[in-house]
């Protein structure tokens, strides 16, 4: 028998041949040359321990082997070509990612481009951390770039207050939760408000712990059901919000470190294929970080 033989390659020359009475045409057929076809066929011949094809000046015969061989060799060249079509159908399948809400149309748009130049068709479900999360563990998103706790972020920015001030950089002094205590005599009450994006634990079981240790009451930390909603109740009454520098500045607003504890907005790409998202990744680049609002990540490896 052949060592090393490509059966699948020999059959689709057999099967070539064989239909069509020729190797010329035959191996026309099947996009190699006359020897090529002739090789693989006296390859495919020692493989199998008999004759497939009576050879004359004039024309091409199957052999008696060669015929009961024959709708076997079919079969194993159409599974060999299913199994390509398969495989193409599967690269265009759209591949669903969950990414946080309000991502820059712009750069999706651009990470979506990158990714089909990788044969990649990429789908984007925009939602809070709990909703990609659900969707994830129920399939509807093959991945997801979800909101995890700083040591096990690739791409992380600092989190600060955005409040409605002069903008300077003079005043970017930190903000020490303590200064939202009523003044003597004050009826009005600031609060911090937590976009839905930061209503995780590793970012609100902490200003909790802050905002007890200065004194304060649960109401002065509260959650707006959108960006936006908790921006307009910076702008309408002197509140401030949980926020990033970039998301600070697109709404006009200063922007300010906190003083009593370092947090920070970090992303993982979480996926049970790694293949597939290493694949995104390489795709996608640096673009991600653009993306996700957040300073350049190290290299990602899906969790």
């Amino acid at each position: 028998m052949a060592r090393h033989l490509d059966l699948a390659a020999a059959c689709e020359a057999f099967v070539a041949v064989a239909e069509r009475e020729s190797f010329t045409a035959g191996a026309a057929v099947a996009g190699i040359t006359q020897s090529v076809a002739s090789r693989r066929i006296a390859a495919l011949e020692d493989h199998l321990g008999g004759r497939l094809f009576e050879r004359s000046s004039r024309r091409v015969a199957l052999t008696a082997f060669g015929r009961s061989v024959l709708p076997s060799a079919v079969k194993l060249v159409t599974a060999a070509q299913e199994l390509v079509d398969d495989a193409v159908r599967s690269h265009q399948l759209p591949v669903t990612i969950a990414v946080p809400r309000g991502v820059h149309p712009r750069v999706a748009a651009a990470v979506s481009a990158a990714a089909a130049g990788a044969s990649m068709t990429i789908e984007f479900l925009e939602g809070p951390p709990a909703e990609r999360s659900e969707w994830f563990v129920t399939g509807r998103a093959q991945m997801v770039l979800q909101h995890v706790e700083p040591d096990r972020a690739h791409w992380a920015t600092p989190l600060g207050v955005a409040r409605l001030t002069h903008r300077s950089a003079a005043q970017e002094h930190p903000f020490f939760l303590a200064e939202l205590r009523p003044r003597r005599g004050a009826a009005d009450r600031r609060r911090i408000w937590l976009q839905p994006e930061d209503d995780v634990p590793n970012v609100r079981d902490r200003l909790e712990q802050v905002r007890n240790g200065a004194g304060l009451t649960p109401g002065h930390l509260r959650i707006a059901p959108s960006l936006v909603a908790a921006m307009a109740r910076a702008m309408a009454d002197d509140d401030l919000v949980l926020a990033t520098r970039a998301e600070a500045d697109a709404f006009g607003l200063a922007w300010h470190p906190l003083g009593d504890l370092h947090v920070v907005r970090g992303y993982a790409l979480l996926s049970r294929d790694p293949l597939l998202a290493r694949r995104f990744t390489d795709a996608a680049g640096e673009m991600l970080s653009d993306l996700l609002g957040t300073t350049r990540g190290r290299s990602a490896h899906a969790h």
